[in-house]
């Protein structure tokens, strides 16, 4: 099995960031006030491919006034990825023609999403991103400073996990994709079809005692988690090629999966709704209507 707290692999595409990264903290780690540099995003996961970024963690005992951060900006012999009016102006820069994004960070922020989702056990996923990014994230410069905060998200509470499951089973509701399917309306059906995807994802994640890594990540992270149904990555692929009702078939025997090792491993957490929402039918009167191509009672279609 394998131990999801492990580093990943370095792969090609990281390992030349890394070392550009290596290189950037040096000068980085001059300024007055920056207690520690790290790498994270995608090269700290071992996620990065062709047109991955960089991302630099910064850490500061307190943020950065806009004369600092130019400073940096400066310090660095940076370009403008985005105009002014981009939310991304001030942290997405080019450096030799190279995009790199700094992000300006402080340890009081860091221990505040650990506390809110390690001691006040939240769901929020932006906190839980956070501590996800911190997990992976590779120590340039600072490593003692970073330790602390490192070992503390390293322990995920089983708790977390329950208020995960309790959340997010419930989205393995199939009635509204059961009548999308028999409609010729494929937008609704793939919304509706990835909103529970997006559900299963943050339950196998806890399941797993695994932090929210975005999900662009998705199937990334989904490859690195021992506790999944079996060909998961496969099968969910497969979810977007088949017709809607053999699609629905096949998503209902992943998700009966799931809920039946989250109830192995968490039997104190109620799943008869859950299993409620698996075992929805479609009404006689609906599949009459379907059939003949005449409206059901009450169907406003």
């Amino acid at each position: 099995m394998k131990n999801v707290n492990e580093p990943p692999r370095m792969n090609q595409h990281a390992k030349w960031r890394l070392e550009l990264a290596q290189n950037l903290s040096e000068q980085l780690s001059n300024f007055s006030g920056v207690h520690a540099v790290a790498a994270g995003g995608s090269v700290a996961r071992g996620y990065a491919d062709a047109y991955s970024d960089l991302e630099l963690l910064v850490y500061w005992n307190h943020q950065p006034d806009a004369e600092n951060r130019l400073a940096v900006f400066n310090c660095l012999n940076a370009e403008r990825r985005y105009p002014q009016m981009d939310i991304g102006y001030d942290s997405a820069y080019l450096i030799n023609g190279f995009p790199v994004d700094v992000w300006h960070r402080t340890m009081e922020q860091e221990e505040a999403a650990a506390d809110k989702v390690l001691d006040h056990f939240s769901t929020d996923l932006d906190a839980s991103n956070v501590l996800d990014t911190m997990k992976f994230a590779i120590p340039l410069y600072g490593t003692d400073y970073l330790q602390p905060i490192k070992e503390r998200i390293g322990a995920y509470p089983d708790q977390l996990t329950v208020k995960f499951l309790e959340a997010y089973l419930p989205h393995f509701h199939l009635r509204q994709l059961l009548y999308a399917a028999r409609r010729d309306n494929p937008t609704a059906f793939y919304s509706i079809l990835n909103s529970i995807l997006d559900g299963l994802f943050l339950v196998l994640l806890a399941l797993n005692k695994s932090y929210f890594p975005t999900y662009k990540w998705f199937y990334k992270r989904l490859a690195e988690l021992p506790l999944v149904p079996e060909q998961i990555d496969f099968r969910l692929r497969q979810l977007y090629v088949e017709s809607p009702l053999s699609a629905v078939k096949q998503l209902t025997a992943i998700l009966e999966e799931t809920v039946a090792l989250a109830e192995r491993l968490y039997p104190q957490v109620d799943t008869a709704f859950v299993r409620y929402g698996l075992e929805q039918p479609i009404p006689q009167a609906y599949k009459n209507a379907f059939t003949l191509g005449v409206k059901a009672p009450g169907d406003s279609r």
